[in-house]
C-alpha cells in the first residue's frame, strides 16, 4: 500500500559525504508498511521548477518512531532544493512504491554489494536481515570523500574499495568480491563455504559485472536497479529495461516491476 503524504516533517537532515545528505522524516504509515529496496517519490520544492518527483531509495526506517531516511547526493537542482530543507520543516512524499528485496529465509550467509549511492538501500536490507542470518558487505566508492558514513557505521563485517585508493583498497568492489568468491571455492567441489545469497546496488557496470560473477559461483542474486524514474508508477513508460521473464524476452518497468530483480531476469546492452 503506497500513501501521499503532503506534509511530512522533516526530523533531521545531515551532510554524510561529498554532496551527500541524510534526511529523516516522520510519517508512521510509510515506515510501516515499508520494505527493503523500495521507495519514494519526493517533491523537492513549492513550485513547477522543478518540475517531476525525485526517487529515493529508502535508507533505513525506524518503525517504532514512525521515521523514514533517505540517503541522496546532490547531482542538479531537485536534489540541491531538497539539501537545503532543514528540520522542523514539510516535504511532500508518496510511498512506498515498486517491489523489494526477498527476504524470506534465515540462518543463510549473505553477501551485500553496494557501489557509492547504490549503498544506501542495502543498509535497510541489513537491518532486516542481520537478525537471522550472517552477514558480509562490499562497500565501492571513486573515493573515500564519496563513500557515505553509514557503511561504515554497520555491525556486520565490510571491505571497501575505492577506485583512486584513498580508502581501503585500490580497485573495483566487483574485484574485492571475485576475490572472496574463489578463495571460499578453492580446493573444493562445492560452495558449502561461499555466499547463500547476493544482494546488489550501484552503478549499471557494477550490477553487470556482480551479474556475470554470480551464476559461476551458482548463488542466487537480487539486483535493485537505478533508473530515472518520471511518474514512479509504472504510467510514463520512461524506465523500462529489456528483461527476461519465462524464457521470453519482454519488457519490465523499473518503478513498478522493480527496482528489484532477480539477476536472470535483466537483459544487459553488452
Amino acid at each position: 500500500m503506497k500513501f501521499h503524504v503532503p506534509n511530512a516533517a522533516i526530523v533531521s537532515q545531515v551532510q554524510t559525504g561529498e554532496n551527500i545528505y541524510t534526511l529523516t522524516i516522520s510519517s508512521p504509515d510509510i515506515a510501516r508498511e515499508a520494505q527493503p529496496g523500495q521507495f519514494a517519490h519526493l517533491r523537492c520544492g513549492n513550485s513547477a521548477d522543478p518540475l517531476l518527483r525525485r526517487p529515493l531509495s529508502i535508507n533505513d526506517v525506524e518503525r517504532d518512531k514512525g521515521w523514514v531516511t533517505f540517503s541522496y547526493q546532490i547531482v542538479g537542482k531537485g536534489t540541491q532544493l531538497l539539501s537545503e530543507l532543514k528540520a522542523g520543516e514539510t516535504l511532500d512524499v508518496i510511498g512506498p512504491l515498486g517491489q523489494g528485496f526477498k527476504t524470506d529465509f534465515s540462518g543463510k550467509k549473505i553477501g551485500l554489494i553496494g557501489g557509492g549511492m547504490g549503498i544506501a538501500p542495502l543498509i535497510f536490507l541489513s537491518r532486516e536481515l542481520s537478525q537471522e542470518n550472517q552477514l558480509q558487505a562490499f562497500w565501492g566508492a571513486r573515493s573515500k570523500e564519496l563513500l557515505p558514513t553509514f557503511a561504515t557505521a554497520v555491525e556486520f563485517p565490510y571491505a571497501i574499495a575505492t577506485e583512486d585508493g584513498s580508502s581501503g583498497r585500490k580497485g573495483l568492489v566487483t574485484e574485492f568480491l571475485l576475490e572472496q568468491l574463489s578463495q571460499d571455492t578453492q580446493g573444493t567441489q562445492n560452495t558449502e563455504e561461499s555466499f547463500d545469497f547476493l544482494f546488489a546496488c550501484g552503478p549499471k557496470p557494477m550490477l553487470a559485472a556482480v551479474a556475470r560473477l554470480a551464476p559461476k559461483y551458482n548463488i542466487p542474486l537480487q539486483l535493485s536497479l537505478e533508473s530515472v524514474m518520471a511518474c514512479g508508477v509504472g504510467a510514463c513508460l520512461g524506465c523500462t529495461i529489456k528483461a527476461k521473464k519465462h524464457g521470453k524476452e519482454t519488457q519490465f518497468k523499473v518503478c513498478q516491476d522493480g527496482p528489484v530483480f532477480w539477476a536472470e531476469e535483466v537483459l544487459w546492452d553488452e
